[in-house]
């Protein structure tokens, strides 16, 4: 009930009694006069319990109402929690699977890499060899020649100083 609807039925009990004839203004109210304002007054008041029922039985329904949608707002984000983290998780093994992968061919192509670099090393090893075993075939092969010219060189000192000395001495 609003406001000015209990107003209104004041001013009507107001009313009631203002329009008692004159005469009986000053006398004493009858247990009938009394009885007619009693039965107004209950009336506004069973009005006005009654509008307080509808108001606080609308109220707990919009309670109950708002309950319902706050209890499906929160299943709705959970459930887009739920999505959201099972999306999050998803991108997390699709990643470690990823990193797997690129980390298994970054192996394969550094085992690669590192047979070559191993080949090669066995190469310039093996070429190693070689130069050394040639080296020391020429050494030798020199040393062979070295001692040939100064056995040479020897005894055509030794056969020049025995022509300057028989010539010197033969004169």
């Amino acid at each position: 009930m609003s406001q000015q609807a209990v107003i209104h039925d004041i001013n009507q009990i107001g009313n009631l009694m203002a329009d008692q004839p004159e005469k009986t203004k000053d006398s004493p109210a009858t247990v009938q006069d009394l009885r007619n304002m009693g039965i107004a007054i209950d009336a506004n008041f069973m009005v006005i319990r009654s509008e307080m029922t509808n108001g606080f039985t609308k109220v707990e329904s919009d309670f109950k109402s708002v309950r319902g949608e706050a209890k499906a707002e929160s299943a709705l984000l959970r459930s887009e929690m739920a999505t959201g983290f099972a999306k999050v998780e998803s991108d997390f093994k699709s990643v470690r699977g990823e990193a797997k992968t690129e980390s298994a061919l970054l192996r394969s192509e550094m085992a690669t890499g590192f047979a070559k670099v191993d080949a090669r090393f066995t190469t310039i090893d093996a070429e190693f060899k070689t130069v050394r075993s040639e080296m020391k075939t020429g050494f030798s092969d020199a040393k062979e020649s070295l001692t040939r010219w100064s056995m040479g060189i020897f005894f055509s000192v030794v056969a020049l100083v025995i022509a300057v000395v028989g010539s010197i001495l033969f004169r």
